[in-house]
């Protein structure tokens, strides 16, 4: 299959910044449907982009169009079941993350997935630089030793998603032909928790991808401030081959102050250190030995263009994914419990999510 038909569902911010424009132009797949259940977002879509295949549900663009595979682009209480219909259809899928809000269903698409055989993946951009590659090999390949200790910091400007003002960001983010809902990010009904499933879900899809660890036991706080939902998380994690980790993240950082995002690994051979925002990468040796490892450009540091090309790729096979069904499972799994224990007051234990 040289240029698998895609079809989007969710004509958004995210879909209508990003996922429509990557397809349209990107000569190895072809859009062939938009679908959405706001005939308002369907409008503005065929205004800008010109698009006729619209669609008021996805039922029934899947059921007209038979696409090879879809990208699920919808708040994420809608991503499980939505996701369902998809595989159930016999199409591939790319769901945006968090792959869903609870590890039940992460496990029923990623079943279901495998019985069906389809691909599954979920939306992680920085799985996809270079940087990332290297860095699950030297880790998956021994190069620092054995996973001992591992540290991530996420600080991002989400604030005003989370409280419901989204167009507040406007002159930040421009929004070129829809911007998110006041209530995507900011009503727990919609969005499940705040910064742990907005933001907290890229940085734990990148540490546990480059890494291969599964997290077994969490302990967490969060704090709301002024929103429905957390907008600071930090926890503490306990992974499946014992090393231990922490995870802070938060959405409190003010347009023109800068964000940042840092990965530490630290292993019984050696360090390595990532920083996507700066497309930075070092790795050292216990001898003081380090790899010569050149920067990203600029434009390859946040590749959001990349993760509707790349179902298009897997499902041609021209590509491998990134991103499989399963990483996004424990990626849920490790933020389940990670809201379990800032509930309880006490730590929780992570579902156990099989490899792929």
């Amino acid at each position: 299959m040289v240029r698998p038909r895609i079809a989007v569902i969710g004509a958004g911010w995210w879909a209508t910044q990003h996922h429509i424009p990557s397809l349209l132009g990107y000569p190895d797949a072809e859009l062939v449907g938009v679908a959405d259940t706001d005939p308002a977002k369907l409008a503005a879509v065929r205004e800008h982009f010109g698009l006729r295949a619209l669609f008021p549900d996805h039922q029934t663009m899947l059921r007209e169009v038979q696409p090879d595979g879809a990208v699920v682009a919808l708040p994420h209480a809608l991503h499980a079941s939505v996701s369902r219909d998809v595989l159930e259809a016999g199409v591939h899928l790319m769901v945006e993350k968090p792959m869903t809000l609870r590890v039940a269903d992460a496990l029923d698409l990623v079943a279901l997935a495998q019985r069906r055989r389809l691909h599954l993946m979920v939306g992680y951009p920085w799985n996809h630089t270079r940087h990332a590659d290297i860095a699950r090999e030297v880790i998956l390949s021994g190069s620092i030793g054995e996973p001992e200790l591992v540290t991530a910091v996420f600080a991002s400007m989400v604030i005003e998603y989370l409280r419901g003002n989204p167009e507040a960001y406007r002159a930040v983010f421009q929004f070129p032909v829809t911007g998110p809902g006041a209530t995507t990010y900011s009503d727990p009904a919609l969005a499940g928790g705040g910064q742990g499933h907005l933001q907290l879900t890229h940085t734990s899809g990148l540490l546990l991808w480059i890494t291969g660890l599964q997290p077994r036991e969490v302990f967490a706080r969060m704090a709301n401030l002024d929103a429905r939902v957390d907008v600071i998380d930090a926890l503490s994690v306990r992974f499946s081959n014992g090393a231990l980790g922490t995870l802070a993240s938060t959405g409190n950082i003010a347009p023109g102050q800068g964000e940042d995002h840092e990965i530490r690994v630290y292993g019984s051979g050696g360090a390595l250190v990532m920083q996507p925002l700066l497309g930075r990468l070092h790795v050292r040796s216990r001898d003081g030995t380090a790899r010569a490892i050149a920067d990203l450009e600029p434009a390859e540091r946040y590749p959001a263009e990349v993760t509707a090309r790349a179902l298009a790729d897997i499902i041609a096979g021209r590509a491998v994914s990134r991103a499989p069904g399963e990483l996004g499972a424990a990626v849920v799994a490790l933020l389940e419990a990670a809201y379990e224990s800032a509930a309880s007051g006490q730590s929780a234990r992570a579902a156990l999510v099989p490899a792929s």
